[in-house]
């Protein structure tokens, strides 16, 4: 399938905007600006964005801990970088972060163990179905999450109930510090949607436009409730968390893999068309960096939650509660 020089063009703004504002993260994080652990997408942004660009509006999408590429182009900036920052204004009051979520936008409540966002993700597909609601539940994991049991359990449950649900498996090449030839003795990790009567497929998740095409096949396939396995395989340039130095790693297959910049492959496939220039590149980032400047100044000045608000946690358990998903 062929996209559209504005799709294209869009799709390369928003993973030069995910790509900038994990730098911007980096930045803040060395200059003691930032707590916590921030885990980290560069180098992956074409599986993230690829899908999101196939999402409807009547999609959903469950994140992970390494999610920003997704969740950047998804949430409000504003009260994104908010509940980054623990501001009251975010998503979650401020306490959500790595398990943050927005009824609105349609995006689940995101777990930081991993695999546990799958068997949430099934159940929320079922209700889907069960409503009769035209969505589909993205469901993204990574590569050391599908060695999880429950990982297991929540696609065998999906074949079997027929749930409208495209399990993303996005392989970076390394669960922490184990990496993927120690992890199973598959090839392809696509290939055990089979043993639960799934269909699966192993792509390049490096290449954007086939990650939006594959997605969008896999969409239309399960809202006729036919579920399936998509697995990217990409690489992940940083550590496990900023900070985390990846001494377990050979430098030069980091090196390596770097060659392979998704962002890189789109910008100069773009810019051999004619449909980028030099001038819009700079004016692209100038505008992405006083986007995320502006966000990060309006959280500065929201406030923190006062000491009732931090022991108030109904607004985060009441996110989701309900029946209906809309």
């Amino acid at each position: 399938m062929s996209y559209s020089n504005q799709e294209l063009l869009k799709m390369y703004e928003q993973m030069q905007f995910s790509r900038l504002f994990e730098e911007k993260l980096i930045a803040l994080i060395n200059e003691g600006g930032l707590p916590g652990f921030y885990h980290l997408a560069i180098g992956q942004e074409a599986v993230q964005v690829g899908a999101v660009s196939a999402m409807s509006k009547e999609d959903y999408f469950l994140a992970t801990h390494r999610s920003h590429p997704a969740l950047v182009n998804l949430l409000d900036t504003n009260k994104f970088i908010c509940e980054l920052l623990g501001r009251y204004e975010g998503y979650n009051q401020g306490k959500g972060w790595e398990h943050i979520s927005s009824k609105k936008e349609k995006v689940l409540p995101a777990s930081g163990d991993l695999g546990v966002g799958v068997p949430l993700a099934v159940g929320f597909a079922w209700a889907l179905k069960a409503q009769k609601k035209e969505g589909v539940v993205i469901c993204l994991c990574g590569d050391g999450a599908t060695s999880e049991g429950n990982v297991h359990e929540g696609m065998n449950m999906a074949a079997l109930f027929k749930v409208p649900i495209v399990f993303l498996i996005e392989n970076n090449q390394w669960a922490i510090s184990t990496p993927y030839a120690k992890q199973t003795a598959a090839k392809n990790l696509s290939t055990r949607a089979a043993s639960y009567g799934m269909t699966g497929v192993t792509i390049d998740g490096n290449d954007v436009e086939k990650v939006r095409e594959t997605v969008e096949e896999a969409i239309n396939k399960a809202r006729k409730g036919e579920p399936s396995v998509i697995e990217a395989v990409t690489y992940r340039w940083k550590g496990h968390f900023e900070g985390e130095p990846g001494l377990y790693r050979n430098p030069q297959e980091v090196e390596e893999a770097m060659k392979n910049c998704p962002v890189k492959k789109l910008k100069e496939k773009l810019m051999a068309q004619g449909t980028l220039t030099v001038d819009m590149v700079e004016k692209i980032d100038q505008d992405i960096v006083a986007r995320i400047k502006a966000a990060f100044d309006y959280a500065a000045k929201s406030p923190l939650p006062t000491e009732e608000q931090t022991v108030d946690y109904k607004m985060v358990y009441a996110t989701y509660l309900g029946g209906d998903l809309q």
